[in-house]
């Protein structure tokens, strides 16, 4: 494995192991990464809130790179197929996508926009944002 591709895991990691913590003291009990039957997505990690309500996560970020978390469109686009597929189950948890970074402009912010007014989303979350992190203490 190149240099390159042993840091963006080990990063991937750390991101993910934020994730987690940040959940873990809203109170989310986790209970880990699943493959969803029938429509080959793997959700980063699943989870219920305090008030019980089971939640599908994806985790999108880094803490390093010129275009971290969803600015990087091909990483949005994952996120995007993956909401897709999962919205077209008739009963699923909220899908919530939590990331470092969100598109500001461009192809990127109306990608994500288009995907939010599809109902891909239950929300999308940049955990460095305070404001952003309040929405996790409404499930």
């Amino acid at each position: 494995m190149s240099s390159f591709q042993s840091s963006s895991v080990a990063q991937g990691r750390q991101f993910a192991q934020q994730c987690d913590s940040l959940l873990g003291g809203y109170g989310y009990t986790l209970e880990g990464s699943r493959k969803v039957p029938g429509i080959g997505v793997e959700v980063d990690q699943i989870a219920r809130s305090p008030g019980g309500t089971k939640v599908w996560f994806e985790y999108k970020g880094s803490i390093q790179g010129t275009r971290p978390g969803l600015l990087r469109t091909d990483t949005l686009k994952k996120a995007v197929a993956n909401g897709a597929l999962i919205a077209g189950l008739e009963d699923h948890p909220p899908y919530i996508v939590l990331t470092s970074h969100l598109p500001t402009g461009g192809a990127g912010q109306e990608m994500l926009e288009t995907a939010n007014r599809l109902g891909y989303f239950a929300d999308v979350v940049c955990i460095y944002d305070p404001k952003d992190q309040l929405r996790l203490k409404e499930l």
